[in-house]
């Protein structure tokens, strides 16, 4: 049984605004026929012109929506860079700078939301618009591609995420330089694709030379320099190297706490990590500790329902169990399922993580059937979210078959072992 492993630096941070971040001023269209032409089918119809007063407060709102997104208010951040959007749009035309560039923080806080698709395709748009008029090698060309990448990582599109990063590094190197901090943040992110891609030992190589360049250019304690060590101890961590990654991240949540304070949440991350390597390392008493204080700061921070607070109670009750402790484990794993259900919805993947692990301590409690029921629950709300031949699913049916077999079930158990191999397989092996 273990606690999830969260994955680290998995937003990379946003790039400076851009000098198209304000209006500055009305772009018109020339319309066949002269300022007088009706309107026809073959005629585009004339754009209102705005005043200088509505791009001023067109400008007012779109800074008004990157300050809700500096303060975490995404949602609220999306509504705001939209509705600017659509105005930009019947004013200026949908390919004009500004236009853009609404669209793209509305891409951006999408991303923020968990709405990586609708993100995704808003980003190629942005791209591609602003490659038309910009070049391919334009900075804002450049963030928006890289922008895609992310979010095709976050829907486990990890190979296109990479030969993405790849290209936008190789136009940064070029244009920037290779020190360049918008080209390191970019090495950073292409490390954190190859850890993604299984690619362990050449993240971890990347996110050294990284670490290493950023510390001579932003400096050792530069918020940077600490996420690209952060992905080092990750990727240290990925490598069975526990005691390594241990120190690292004990190195990185300290400078966090004097750089960025004790509560932030990067500091609050790397003590998640901290708490995490403990109970790898077999040290789960010294873990139970680390977790008790980080899920008192998180509920401080946070409030108990957050889903931050609730990741350190869940690793908080892993440990529970790694010492034996199974009811402990067992209330704790059942509480934190049914405030993720409410919080996060029944399907949520932090959700049904919880609910396996009831199953986990009813199997260890003997209470074998018990287990097989919340397992069945499990598996079934991930085939349905995942796919039935998602790595996920298929572990989920894994857990049934290992209850079968100590139900005494043995055929059912076999039948399900072979539905499993034929999911693997491919389509239409399942009912060969």
């Amino acid at each position: 049984m273990t606690a999830g492993h969260r994955p680290a630096g998995a937003a990379p941070p946003r790039p400076s605004p851009g000098p198209a971040d304000a209006l500055t001023g009305t772009w018109t269209r020339a319309l066949p026929g002269g300022p007088q032409a009706p309107a026809t089918a073959q005629t585009p119809k004339r754009r209102p012109t705005p005043t200088p007063e509505r791009l001023a407060a067109l400008a007012d709102r779109h800074r008004s929506g990157l300050g809700l997104g500096r303060l975490g208010r995404w949602a609220e951040a999306e509504e705001v860079h939209r509705a600017v959007a659509a105005e930009r749009e019947t004013y200026l035309g949908p390919g004009h700078p500004d236009t853009l560039d609404s669209r793209y923080e509305t891409a951006y806080a999408l991303s923020r939301t968990g709405r990586p698709a609708e993100a995704l395709d808003l980003f190629t748009r942005v791209a591609e618009g602003r490659e038309r008029t910009l070049g391919p090698d334009h900075p804002d060309v450049l963030a928006a591609r890289q922008e895609t990448a992310y979010v095709l990582g976050r829907l486990g599109r990890h190979a296109e995420a990479h030969a993405v990063y790849a290209s936008v590094l190789a136009s940064r190197e070029r244009t920037m330089g290779p020190d360049h901090p918008d080209t390191l943040r970019c090495r950073h992110n292409l490390a954190f694709s190859l850890s993604r891609l299984g690619r362990v030992e050449d993240s971890l190589a990347m996110a050294r030379q990284v670490a290493a360049a950023r510390a001579r250019v932003l400096g050792d304690a530069h918020p940077d320099t600490l996420v690209t060590r952060y992905e080092v101890a990750y990727a240290l961590g990925r490598l069975g190297r526990w005691q390594e990654a241990l120190d690292l991240y004990r190195e990185v949540a300290l400078a966090r706490a004097q750089v960025l304070g004790a509560d932030h949440r990067d500091t609050l991350a790397a003590r998640y990590e901290i708490a995490i390597c403990l109970g790898r390392l077999g040290r789960s008493e010294d873990a139970l500790g680390q977790f008790r204080a980080l899920i008192a700061d998180r509920s401080r921070s946070g409030g108990p329902a957050d889903p931050e607070t609730l990741r350190a109670r869940h690793g908080y009750g892993v440990n529970l169990g790694r010492l034996g402790r199974w009811e402990e484990a067992l209330a704790e794993a059942r509480d934190i399922a049914a405030v993720r259900g409410r919080v996060l919805g029944p399907d949520h993947s932090d959700t049904l993580v919880s609910r396996r692990e009831v199953a986990v301590a009813l199997g260890w409690l003997g209470r074998w059937s018990e287990a097989l029921t919340e397992y069945r629950k499990v598996s079934a709300a991930r085939a349905r979210v995942l796919g039935e031949a998602h790595p996920d699913t298929l572990t989920a049916l894994g857990d049934e078959v290992h209850c079968l077999e100590q139900l005494g079930s043995a055929e059912e158990a076999e039948r399900l072992r072979w539905r499993i191999a034929a999911l693997r397989e491919g389509p239409g092996s399942a009912t060969a």
